[in-house]
């Protein structure tokens, strides 16, 4: 008797697996898998574009800051990547010199010297991966920079590129979620999505935006979130399309560049 009540429990186990109901640990598993495939993929494109930036840095060493050859190969890095608004050089003061592609070369004269970024990149001459900042082109976008140098090594100025985060991230991560249910989200280390897959949260601050507030249980995965580089959790939180409270169960990582760091949050509806 003992032995068919354990087989019976092994086949109602079995039919609610096929009709696609899983544990929590095979979601985890599912959400892990997820993440990683999206880490690797977004850090692989980070890594590409640093790549080609610093290149095009060594480049414009022997092109300089303007000219027909600086404006070509602006050019063709901003044509490269779908999620690039325009590349330029800034003089050593902090003046834009060439700005690519045409539709922002008037831009070009613009003085950035006392942006936050431009700032800090100053201080360091390092190649440097902003956060989300207001750019003079209008925008909030982020800005890779690297130092452009003379022949003999001295500061000559930088090139940067500005782009839109979210037009990369969905780039990258769209075809992967194809076909699942689980969302991405990605979080600057103070807590600004840069990316929502559902097109909600996108630019909303987790830790400052009223919408978030009274979610204590999502507020402290957040924190342990930006805390440390992967982890999982669970929180729940009102659907604001159906206004009704659902569970979701979370796996995040983590892409970097130049002191940079991105998280990246799989989540998926456990009730």
């Amino acid at each position: 008797m003992l032995k068919q009540l354990s087989l019976l429990a092994l086949s109602i186990s079995l039919i609610f697996t096929v009709a696609g109901c899983t544990t929590p640990d095979a979601t985890q598993v599912e959400l892990k898998t997820t993440n990683q495939q999206i880490t690797l993929a977004v850090q692989a494109e980070l890594d590409k574009l640093d790549l080609d930036v610093k290149n095009a840095a060594v480049e414009l060493s022997r092109a300089g800051l303007s000219g027909d050859e600086t404006g070509n190969i602006l050019n063709g890095l901003a044509a490269k990547y779908p999620f690039i608004i325009d590349a330029c050089t800034t003089d050593p003061a902090g003046m834009m010199v060439t700005v690519a592609p045409d539709a922002y070369r008037n831009y070009e004269g613009t003085d950035i010297s006392t942006q936050d970024v431009t700032v800090k990149f100053m201080q360091s001459k390092k190649p440097m991966l902003s956060q989300m900042f207001p750019a003079v082109e209008g925008m909030n976008a982020v800005v890779l920079m690297w130092p452009i140098e003379t022949q003999n090594a001295k500061f000559a100025g930088s090139i940067s590129v500005l782009f839109a985060p979210e037009t990369m991230l969905a780039g990258a991560s769209r075809p992967i979620l194809r076909g699942t249910d689980i969302a991405l989200d990605v979080v600057q280390l103070d807590g600004l999505n840069l990316y929502d897959s559902t097109g909600i949260d996108t630019g909303l601050n987790l830790f400052t935006d009223p919408t978030f507030k009274d979610y204590t249980d999502l507020l402290a995965l957040g924190h342990r979130m930006v805390a440390e580089e992967s982890g999982s959790g669970s929180y729940n939180i009102v659907d604001r399309q159906t206004d009704v409270t659902i569970a979701k169960q979370a796996y995040w990582g983590t892409v970097s560049l130049d002191s940079t760091a991105w998280r990246l949050m799989c989540t998926k509806v456990i009730q």
